[in-house]
């Protein structure tokens, strides 16, 4: 059974994953999870996935960027 830390650094590289495979991609943190993340993680709580994008934003691996209505999208990070 994975702790909280564990689920939050497997998300983390599910993320990486997903952008590795799709340099292009850009969503926020529900089409993230609904669209990213393999379906056995549908389960994961929005704080965790919130923390996995926070963490690589401060690793400067993804960059979030606020829509006008409010919405944040995440997406790679230019080299």
């Amino acid at each position: 059974m994975e702790t909280g830390q564990e689920r939050v650094n497997t998300i983390e590289e599910e993320i990486l994953r997903y952008l590795l495979e799709r340099p292009h991609a850009a969503d926020t943190i529900d089409g993230i999870r609904q669209w990213w993340l393999p379906r056995i993680r549908l389960d994961a709580a929005t704080s965790e996935i919130k923390q996995a994008l926070e963490h690589l934003v401060l690793q400067g691996k993804v960059v979030a960027s606020e829509l006008p209505d409010g919405n944040i999208v995440f997406k790679k990070a230019s080299p």
